[in-house]
């Protein structure tokens, strides 16, 4: 068994990367872990803050806004700052309707007639949208950093069971439609760390470890059990392992772990034609 970096992702799974401290966003596909960009745009802005409270104190009162001297000297150096707080609201999302293609989605401005970036939260106070010289170029766009990537964004989960044969145990999982049994085999790792001793199989025929479960003929049914009204999980198709009685240990997880995709396929294992 060689234990591999997970590819693809469920939207319940970046769900979950939803705070300032781990933060994901999937965009066209794409997951990414933006907490390292969120510790950079933060501290873009370094001056002195102020706030609105009348009586200064050590504590602020609910209605507190916090002011910047960047902002009272007519300069956009906190827009970054303000962009970051943006994603952090829609941590744990997706925005792809953000953009079109690589680039933001933009609109005619109303009284300049200019191609504008559509904001979803608006320009800032002092961010222009006619030519300026506070226009700031974009460096390095975050949304093609590919070293922000950590995986790729399912189009579609499916529900999977897992009958252990030798104990009776059954774990249903959700899946991604993309993935290869092997992949699925990484999920179902925590409930059974001695997989490397069971055959899969299902309607008792093996199972192409380098295969999705759609090309090993393991159908989705759900939209079929819609369109005569029933429930989507009255139904959810079902993987047997069995045990092959051998005396063979699964390596520990440190001495094995790859990162390399390449690494999950056998290329040892002849996968022959798919009988239906």
């Amino acid at each position: 068994m060689i234990y591999t970096k997970q590819e693809w992702y469920t939207p319940a799974e970046v769900a979950v990367h939803n705070r300032a401290s781990d933060c994901w966003v999937s965009l066209n596909g794409k997951v990414f872990d933006l907490t390292p960009w969120l510790v950079e745009q933060f501290k873009v802005c370094k001056c002195t803050k102020t706030c609105s409270c009348a009586v200064k104190n050590w504590f602020c009162g609910d209605d507190c806004v916090e002011y910047c001297p960047c902002f009272k000297r007519g300069y956009a150096y906190c827009d970054a700052k303000r962009l970051a707080m943006t994603i952090l609201a829609y941590a744990g999302k997706d925005i792809s309707h953000w953009f079109k293609g690589d680039e933001w989605v933009r609109y005619l401005h109303p009284v300049t007639g200019l191609s504008t970036p559509y904001q979803i939260h608006g320009h800032g106070p002092r961010q222009p949208v006619v030519p300026s010289t506070m226009w700031r170029p974009l460096q390095k766009p975050w949304w093609l950093d590919e070293g922000l990537v950590v995986g790729k964004a399912t189009a579609k989960t499916r529900p999977i069971r897992i009958i252990n044969t030798l104990t009776g145990a059954t774990v249903t999982l959700e899946v991604c439609s993309e993935e290869t049994i092997f992949q699925i085999m990484m999920r179902y790792l925590p409930h059974n760390s001695h997989m490397l001793s069971y055959s899969w199989r299902y309607l008792g025929r093996g199972l192409c470890l380098t295969k999705s479960l759609a090309d090993n003929g393991v159908p989705d049914e759900r939209d079929r059990l819609s369109a005569v009204a029933l429930p989507e999980n009255m139904h959810i198709p079902a993987l047997l392992i069995y045990y092959n009685d051998d005396l063979t240990e699964d390596p520990h997880r440190d001495d094995c772990f790859c990162h390399d995709l390449a690494c999950m396929l056998n290329e040892s294992q002849k996968c022959g034609p798919i009988k239906q």
